[in-house]
């Protein structure tokens, strides 16, 4: 435990100086040294982006919020997590450049709760909002989704139909069998 309060001035600092930037450099907290991270099989279609540690696979067909959340996870993946500015430009460069898409940033319960993850259900520290709008309006807006031109992150209704883009990690952690 000692350990983990020396090495927490350094994580805070990390985020004051980028805060939430999730891409590329990740600061982890790792008390067992056998701790592997290796590249997993990606399901067809993917596109990697190693720099930001996810691959990205967009689909033409236009679903509701909830049934793309379904189609991501049937392949072992989830709704594209758009956290960094850096996510909007990878994610951008997949869709059509006329067509919003779904992204997996939503409310859990009702128009005031917070803007949660999709992949852990907990509130997000930062979203890329597209300038133009205010989320914490209260709106019926349950679901967000990446703006057509690409210039942020805004509410949604989650009945629309949109084309999807899927996001899955590249590296999975392990523990080494070296201990």
């Amino acid at each position: 435990m000692s350990g983990l309060l020396a090495t927490l001035p350094i994580h805070l600092a990390c985020q004051l100086i980028s805060p939430g930037y999730h891409g590329g450099i990740n600061v982890t907290l790792v008390e067992d040294s056998h701790v592997v991270h290796e590249m997993v099989s990606l399901p067809s279609g993917y596109t990697a982006f190693p720099e930001i540690g996810v691959a990205y696979k967009y689909y033409k067909n236009k679903l509701t919020w909830n049934v793309a959340r379904k189609q991501c996870m049937s392949e072992g993946a989830s709704l594209a997590v758009i956290d960094s500015f850096r996510k909007i430009d990878y994610v951008a460069s997949l869709k059509e450049k006329t067509l919003a898409v779904h992204t997996g940033i939503h409310r859990l319960y009702d128009n005031t709760a917070e803007w949660t993850d999709v992949r852990t259900g907990l509130p997000m520290f930062f979203v890329p909002w597209n300038p133009t709008v205010n989320p914490t309006l209260r709106s019926a807006l349950s679901c967000t989704a990446l703006w057509a031109d690409g210039s942020g992150v805004g509410p949604w209704n989650c009945g629309t139909v949109l084309p999807v883009v899927c996001e899955i990690p590249l590296y999975g952690t392990t523990r080494s069998s070296d201990a």
